[in-house]
């Protein structure tokens, strides 16, 4: 059951919202969220729980499903019973996404109840292109690809110093799973105009100021400097309690995404990248990562998982 009839993530944020007041559209997903409350949906603490339980039976389902993968590829073939074995784990992996996917609804929609008094609209515009990155670090729920079915995450073309709205487009995370010598999907998607619309909790810092002042601020090297210490010590947090970051995942295997330092980086928004737990380089395990290129993304990142973003 859904209660978003708009595209949401866990940052509480709702996109395609160019025309509905902001009361309209939280009493639509109040009076669903309650819906599914009396049909004896979880919520709160118990949606919490719920999630952890399958999170770790996810991962032991992923740990077994790339046991067979190596054992695939060392050998050149699986025996019936394996590949019987591996089909059925999928099979078990996909259900999981699903319940999960609902946990993440769930969970979007409370944290919208918890910010209501400071979630106002934003309408994109060239000023205001850093909003829009900075709700692209989140997973967005309920955007699917039309191809091949698989999520779509918000994107733009990264060798830009501020992105204006038309350099925004959706793309289907197949282009990140590599199938021998091509891409599963590469299909993309303009962004339409009433894509452009956002309710956001707009008390963020950031905010404040325009794309391209944000954008200023940040090549101050001491500023700089404070930002890369606070993304290491995340980094070292993070792994020293095996954790991965809360609002990512994995489109193929749904896990949490690692927080990762590039080698030899170039400079703040070239030194960081989310990459699924699996990720190995050269290809050697899951292809999926998401380069953090911009402010934005780094700013949405420290203020899920440190409560404050880099101001």
């Amino acid at each position: 059951m859904s209660f978003f009839d708009r595209l949401a993530n866990g940052l509480g944020t709702l996109l395609g919202v160019l025309v509905d007041t902001t009361v309209q559209v939280i009493s639509g997903i109040k009076r669903g969220y309650e819906a599914y409350k009396r049909q004896g949906g979880a919520t709160g603490a118990e949606v919490v729980n719920e999630i952890t339980r399958k999170k770790d039976r996810l991962r032991s389902v992923n740990d077994e499903i790339m046991h067979l993968r190596n054992q695939r590829m060392s050998s050149g073939s699986l025996s019936d019973r394996a590949r019987k074995r591996w089909e059925d784990l999928r099979a078990e992996r996909d259900q999981l996404l699903s319940e999960l996917n609902q946990g993440k609804e769930v969970r979007a929609a409370e944290k919208i109840f918890e910010t209501e008094s400071a979630i106002d609209k934003v309408e994109i515009d060239l000023e205001t292109t850093h909003v829009l990155q900075y709700n692209a670090f989140a997973d967005t729920l309920g955007k699917q690809c039309r191809v091949c079915g698989r999520p779509m995450k918000l994107q733009w073309k990264r060798d830009l110093s501020v992105a204006e709205p038309k350099d925004f487009y959706w793309g289907c995370t197949g282009w990140y799973v590599v199938q021998g010598d091509r891409r599963a999907c590469t299909h993309t998607e303009k962004l339409q105009r009433n894509d452009y619309g956002l309710m956001t909790d707009t008390t963020a810092p950031e905010f404040s100021m325009t794309a391209e002042e944000f954008g200023i601020i940040l090549t101050d090297k001491g500023t700089e400097k404070i930002i890369d210490t606070r993304l290491n010590d995340l980094k070292s947090d993070l792994n020293s309690g095996h954790r991965g970051v809360e609002l990512a995942t994995c489109p193929v295997h749904g896990e949490n995404m690692v927080l990762r330092r590039k080698q030899n980086a170039t400079g703040l928004l070239d030194a960081y990248f989310l990459a699924c737990p699996y990720w190995q380089p050269n290809n050697a395990g899951c292809t999926f990562i998401e380069k953090l290129k911009s402010g934005s993304q780094l700013a949405a990142l420290l203020k899920s998982e440190t409560g404050r973003g880099v101001f």
